[in-house]
Order: C-alpha cells, then sequence, then structure tokens
C-alpha cells in the first residue's frame, strides 16, 4: 500500500454528477432577467469554472454564492452518504496512509459536497478547484512524491478489495 491515497471528488461522491446539471438550471432561471446561461453551452464541471465567470461577467457576481446556497439546499436529494467509503478512509489513515482529494470545481459545489458526505474531516488535505492537475497538487499538499490514484467508483472499489 502506498504510503498515500489522492482521490478526485468524483470517485468519493456518489451521486454528484447528478447535481450539477440541476445546479445548472438553478442559475440559468435564478439569473435569466440579467444575463441568459445556456447550460447546453457550460462545458463539463472539470471546465466549467472559466465558461461560467465569463458568463458572469460584472451582472452576475454573486453566482458562486448561489451555487453553494443550491448544494447546502440540495445535497440531500443527490448525494448518498456511504458508510463504506468512511470506514475505509478511516481504515487508511489508522494504518498511517495519508489522504487527499481534490474537487471537480467549482470549489462551492466540491466543499459543500465533501463536508455533506462527511468525508472532508477524514481527509488530511483538500483541494478544490485545483488549476491544473488536482492529483499532482495533492501531492504536493501531503508532501509525498507518489501515491495511490484514486478517480473513479471502479478504482475505490478495487481499494476496498485490497485493503
Amino acid at each position: 500500500m502506498s504510503e498515500a491515497v489522492v482521490f478526485s471528488e468524483r470517485a468519493l461522491a456518489p451521486g454528484g454528477d447528478a447535481i450539477w446539471p440541476a445546479a445548472l438550471e438553478h442559475l440559468a432561471r435564478r439569473f435569466a432577467s440579467i444575463r441568459e446561461l445556456d447550460v447546453a453551452h457550460v462545458p463539463a464541471r472539470e471546465s466549467a469554472v472559466a465558461a461560467l465567470e465569463a458568463w458572469a461577467g460584472g451582472d452576475v457576481s454573486s453566482w458562486r454564492l448561489e451555487l453553494r446556497r443550491f448544494y447546502d439546499d440540495h445535497a440531500r436529494m443527490h448525494l448518498r452518504r456511504d458508510p463504506a467509503i468512511a470506514a475505509l478512509l478511516t481504515s487508511l489513515r489508522a494504518s498511517g496512509v495519508r489522504l487527499a482529494a481534490y474537487g471537480q470545481g467549482p470549489r462551492e459545489a466540491s466543499a459543500v459536497t465533501l463536508a455533506f458526505l462527511g468525508l472532508d474531516r477524514r481527509l488530511d488535505a483538500i483541494v478544490l478547484e485545483p488549476a491544473g492537475d488536482g492529483y499532482a497538487i495533492c501531492l504536493e499538499a501531503l508532501g509525498v512524491a507518489e501515491a495511490r490514484h484514486v478517480s473513479s467508483r471502479e478504482q475505490l472499489a478495487e481499494l476496498e478489495r485490497h485493503f
């Protein structure tokens, strides 16, 4: 086992992909009278921040606050706590393994997701809205040269089987 494991938010958050489109639809409705948001042209969540910043300009400066409110209000409808993930993280830490996770972006969505699932307190480092390679930034945050990278639910299941 590596001395460290770095997770993508997607691997840790079942249902995380379902809340994002709902959040975009909410932003489009909420700010329709100020500026139209064509959700069909917003890129995947991992690269959506730049597009949303460009859309917002100076007219919709509160989009991040509104996104956080939406995630706070709707997390329980889309996200499911998985006791097996919490147990795995607890076991890994008890074995001395350092743990980190990086969010998909925007940071408000990732922070609420990890907190709602109770995972934020089980990690040694969290990188929200990474500028560049989230895995590499987590390695730096942990102070390690290498770590096992778990970026999918399949890789998470494999880690669970081998730990």
